[in-house]
């Protein structure tokens, strides 16, 4: 048995809008700071990698 669904088109209209967030944006784990990769992160050299940090929780965010 097959079944079918019917939607109205009241309810395609209705769905929230694709998310315009950029695919190189950085997330803070600890306080949801969102920035891009380049943007307002703070970077530090360690002796093998290079670490960004979140500038409002000092969290890091990216080690490379």
């Amino acid at each position: 048995m097959t079944s079918t669904e019917i939607y109205t088109t009241s309810a395609v209209d209705s769905d929230p809008p694709p998310q315009t967030r950029s695919k190189t944006s950085l997330f803070c784990p600890d306080c949801g700071h969102e920035s891009a990769v380049t943007g307002d992160w703070t970077a530090e050299a360690t002796e093998n990698s290079l670490e960004l940090r979140c500038p409002e929780c000092d969290a890091v965010v990216q080690q490379r």
